[in-house]
């Protein structure tokens, strides 16, 4: 007689204590953020997820109030971009890829060879990640300070399009978390996933990435795929080393 297979029951976690629930009430009456809030508890030798965490705030009807400036944070979200040059006054932005933290969900845009030989070039996915941006309320990069966001905003001032401006998104860089936290050979994104073993990370040959310069359709969905595999790695690498770092972020 066969055995009849039955749902998997569900961990419970443990109860909220009164430290936590003490701790919490700081989202209130100071201007650390549900981000600050969830790694003090995971130093302090508490178990929960940043989604735990947020919707402990939101059942215990904690607001922050408006006069704290900072602190407000609560979705967040990896964001890297792919572009044709290094510099944004000679390149063009390819793709973008947003995963937001804790969910199966990533906004993204490509270019189209078409936008490309009509001379609109990156103007309206420049636009609609912007767009998406502003749906986040801390955004975590690699290397993003040096490269990901001056290149978005100086291609957004080109087109005269509106980035948002200081105070608006929050931004923590990950490159500087392992160039500080960890030894390694490289401070690559890949050096760094391939030493903790997360999988995932693609390579991109340069006769792709010129084929893609050029709109070739093929190249253009390979240069994204890699683009969405980069914030995918990326949440999963910070994930691993957060618990050694500090919460402080900076405006985009």
């Amino acid at each position: 007689m066969g055995r009849t297979k039955g749902k998997k029951k569900k961990m419970k976690m443990p109860r909220w204590s009164e430290q936590e629930i003490a701790h919490l009430i700081k989202f209130e009456n100071t201007s650390k953020s549900r981000y600050a809030l969830y790694n003090e508890l995971r130093n302090m030798g508490y178990n929960r997820t940043f989604k735990a965490i947020s919707r402990k705030i939101e059942k215990l009807g904690l607001c922050k109030p408006k006069r704290y400036v900072t602190g407000h944070e609560s979705r967040l979200g990896y964001l890297d971009i792919e572009t044709t040059d290094l510099k944004a006054n000679i390149g063009i932005m390819l793709s973008w890829a947003i995963k937001t933290r804790d969910k199966n969900e990533t906004h993204k845009d490509v270019i189209t060879k078409q936008e490309i030989f009509d001379g609109e070039y990156d103007q309206r996915i420049v636009q609609t990640l912007i767009d998406a941006l502003n749906q986040y309320d801390l955004i975590f990069t690699y290397y993003g300070t040096g490269f990901d966001i001056p290149f978005m905003r100086t291609r957004a001032m080109e087109w005269k399009l509106r980035f948002p401006v200081f105070r608006e998104v929050s931004h923590k860089d990950i490159y500087y978390l392992v160039r500080s936290k960890m030894q390694l050979h490289r401070s690559s994104l890949k050096a760094a996933t391939q030493f903790l073993g997360i999988g995932g990370k693609t390579n991109l040959d340069p006769r792709v990435w010129r084929d893609a310069t050029y709109g070739e359709p093929k190249a253009l969905k390979y240069v994204l795929d890699h683009n969405i595999a980069d914030v995918r790695i990326l949440e999963r690498l910070h994930k691993k080393i957060e618990e050694y770092c500090n919460s402080n972020v900076v405006p985009v």
